[in-house]
């Protein structure tokens, strides 16, 4: 018969991967293509660059497809049960024709390997001026006759930047010149690398890119809301300005009591003003005022070592607080553990979002008021009183507390007694100084206890001062990384934290309060969750847990019934929460790494914050490296089969979440294990209708569960599902059709936090 040699074809590498090289020779007019007469395939090899030719493997045909292959480098070239080559260790050296020969035909076929190795980012420069020129650099290793393609991204966004070939065309440089301005600051710009028809590799170029900004007040609210600023005797209040600026600005206040025109220095440190009982003293005008300081270069900016000056910008901004006795001075708004659960629709985008809102009277409310009389006027006074109660209960607590901070805890002493810390370094007395914006001086923070560990890092609580030699304590939640963590491992911490510096802040993701990278080990300091995960609140808030016996001895109990907390309306707002979190993440091409309610936190009030997330590039890493651990009962069905992570594998994990929302944080899957629910996941398996659940709801569930990820729905289409249900709330959701194993005291199973 006519025998065809069939030939490899071109391909592209990474150095320290293998390749495959298929050749082999047919009989095209025999059915089966098999050659029945023995031949022998001579594959050589040519170097890049150079004219020499050397054999690497022969592959001799004996029959019944059975070859006999000989080799002079064994470990290097090695066959594949027949005549095909594989490539072991790829070197730069590597690269270059390979070419493979039947002695029958004479034939030959030939293919170019490329190989290139991982880029490598630099940004030399992450703390810029406005004007400035900024320069990332891009550098990348490669073999072969052709450069891969270089080129710089901000998520979708592909930016013009230049090449450079240097080195004997061994090494390509990608450089992205761009000019700071506000639009660009908080930004991580990454550099891919790719060959046609072979997978993207990429860096990023950390830190985060800062311009130096004048500090300014974009905000000053007075909590809670009432007409005109006016409050009553007794009233608890709160004043909080918000400032921007970079570096982050510190904040100060004056008060301006009415009636004078002498302005006090208040002693309040930070962005707030806490009034605990309200009077005429504090009559007046309150002055909110953020500072900041930039080194300014004179003269010539672009020249090195140009002379420089320290220049202190001022902004400030102030509100009118006047005292009233009428009743139109109530709050206008709900209290902040109920506003937490408040779903509404704001007016600058499509989707619903979660805040504490104010409370909108309805004007038949009004009318029935009015029309009411005396009874209206009896339902006026019981609540009266019962403000009056719960405020008195709120001024027992806030005592208590009060005596609590008073009386420090010895390791609280020891964080403020400067004698008992080590030596340390010359220290900027500013945290917000230029490069220490986030570095907090070891010192001033202590770890207290373990809570948790993963895979290379520890949990704690822990405190630490307010601002540099101040005697005033936060609790914080710290992330230390272990001190036998790989740099893989050291990279993943350092690129979780550069994230969490540039991203702006939102309600419903955790708050970065301050790092210390300066000497081992690393630490990462964030606002407290006081509620622990979303897993455990849900749990502590299950119908099971509202009754509690009280008794003593040989005493009959007492059965106390506690007031269910959760309704509802609050389970959707929880729901929403989480998304709206999800949303402002896929704003900046984030996503969660291992989303589910165990990673979730929980804040005083009920506020959901999301912790744990990055770059998809960065996540999918991180996920390959911990596969074992994968958390199968959440993850979708790509990221199990494919290893792919994104925005729509996000959110078939939040239709999880929800439906823990909806259970009280059991277990997803709760009758299989865990290599029953891949199979059956993969099969189209989807977890029923929960009986307590509407069509509706559980149709939302559905979509997130889409086999076909661009099918799943935005978090925008989410909360404009969420606003809706949330009208009839207990319609989607029916208590008095729960499940009886959600009304036991049995808590299921608990995950670490992070």
């Amino acid at each position: 018969g006519k025998l065809e040699l069939r030939g490899p074809e071109d391909g592209a590498q990474l150095i320290g991967e293998e390749v495959v090289f298929v050749c082999d020779l047919a009989d095209t007019d025999s059915h089966t293509g098999t050659v029945s007469q023995p031949y022998t395939i001579t594959w050589t090899f040519t170097p890049h660059n150079m004219d020499a030719v050397s054999t690497i493997m022969t592959a001799t045909h004996q029959g019944q497809q059975q070859f006999m292959t000989l080799t002079p480098d064994p470990v290097k070239y090695r066959d594949t049960g027949g005549p095909h080559l594989r490539v072991y260790d790829l070197l730069l050296s590597d690269a270059g024709l390979y070419r493979c020969q039947s002695n029958l035909t004479g034939e030959t076929a030939s293919a170019q390997l490329y190989v290139v190795g991982y880029p490598v980012c630099h940004n030399n420069k992450p703390d810029v001026y406005y004007n400035e020129n900024i320069s990332l650099d891009c550098t990348v290793q490669y073999g072969g006759s052709r450069h891969p393609t270089v080129r710089w991204r901000f998520g979708e966004l592909v930016m013009n930047s230049t090449t450079e070939s240097q080195d004997n065309a061994t090494v390509l440089h990608e450089r992205l010149i761009l000019e700071a301005s506000e639009s660009i600051r908080g930004r991580i710009y990454h550099c891919q690398v790719y060959y046609p028809g072979f997978r993207t590799v990429e860096c990023l170029a950390l830190p985060a890119i800062q311009v130096y900004s004048h500090a300014k007040v974009v905000a000053l609210h007075v909590f809670p809301v009432t007409r005109d600023n006016q409050f009553r005797r007794g009233s608890a209040l709160l004043i909080k300005c918000i400032g921007t600026g970079y570096p982050v600005p510190t904040y100060s206040w004056n008060f301006t009591p009415a009636g004078s025109d002498v302005t006090q220095k208040l002693t309040t440190l930070g962005n707030t003003v806490n009034i605990k009982d309200f009077s005429e003293e504090h009559v007046g005008v309150y002055e909110c005022v953020v500072t900041n300081e930039i080194v300014v270069k004179l003269g010539d900016k672009a020249r090195p070592g140009a002379e420089t000056k320290v220049e202190t910008f001022r902004d400030t901004r102030s509100t009118n607080i006047t005292i009233t006795d009428e009743l139109s001075a109530e709050p206008e708004v709900n209290r902040l553990e109920n506003a937490a659960y408040v779903v509404r629709s704001e007016q600058r985008g499509p989707g619903p979002t979660v805040a504490d809102t104010r409370m909108k009277f309805s004007p038949y409310a009004i009318g029935a008021v009015t029309s009411a009389g005396l009874a209206v006027l009896l339902i006026v006074i019981i609540v009266l009183m019962s403000m009056r109660m719960r405020k008195r209960e709120n001024r027992m607590r806030e005592k208590i507390a009060r005596a609590h901070d008073e009386n420090l805890d010895d390791q609280e002493v020891e964080l403020l007694d400067e004698s008992t810390q080590p030596n340390t370094e010359y220290l900027p007395t500013e945290y917000s100084r230029l490069k220490m914006s986030w570095e907090i001086p070891r010192k001033d923070v202590r770890l207290l206890e373990q809570i948790g560990q993963g895979a290379f890092v520890e949990v704690w609580k822990g405190r630490m001062r307010r601002s540099p030699g101040s005697t005033e304590v936060m609790r914080v939640i710290i992330k230390k990384l272990q001190g036998e963590a790989s740099d893989k491992e050291r990279h993943f911490f350092s690129a979780e934290l550069e994230v969490m510096k540039m991203l702006p802040a939102h309600a419903n993701v955790i708050r970065l309060v301050g790092s210390y990278t300066a000497n081992e080990p690393w630490l990462m300091m964030m606002e407290l969750a006081n509620e622990g995960t979303l897993q455990q609140f849900l749990q502590r808030h299950r119908p099971g847990h509202q009754t509690v016996l009280i008794g003593r001895g040989d005493k009959p109990s007492v059965s106390m019934s506690k007031r269910q907390s959760l309704t509802s309306q609050k389970l959707l707002a929880l729901a929403a929460q989480v998304a709206s979190g999800l949303d402002h993440l896929e704003k900046f091409k984030l996503i969660y790494y291992r989303l589910r309610s165990c990673k979730i936190l929980v804040a005083k009030g009920g506020i959901c914050k999301l912790s744990g997330f990055g770059f998809p590039n960065e996540m999918a890493d991180r996920n390959q490296y911990e596969t074992n651990s994968l958390p199968v009962r959440w993850a979708a069905p790509e990221s199990l089969h494919n290893g792919v992570f994104n925005t729509k594998t996000d959110t078939w994990s939040y239709g999880i979440v929800v439906w823990e929302i909806l259970h009280f944080g059991t277990t997803p899957y709760p009758t299989m294990g865990p290599h029953e629910v891949t199979e059956s996941v993969h099969t189209g398996f989807r977890m029923p209708k929960p009986q307590h659940c509407s069509s509706e709801l559980y149709e939302l569930l559905l979509r997130c569960w889409h086999t076909i990820p661009e099918e799943r729905p935005s978090y925008q289409e989410i909360l404009e599902v969420l606003s809706h249900l949330v009208i009839n709330a207990e319609v989607h959701i029916d208590f008095s059709s729960l499940p009886d194993h959600l009304l036991s005291l049995d808590t299921g199973d608990t995950h670490a936090a992070f």
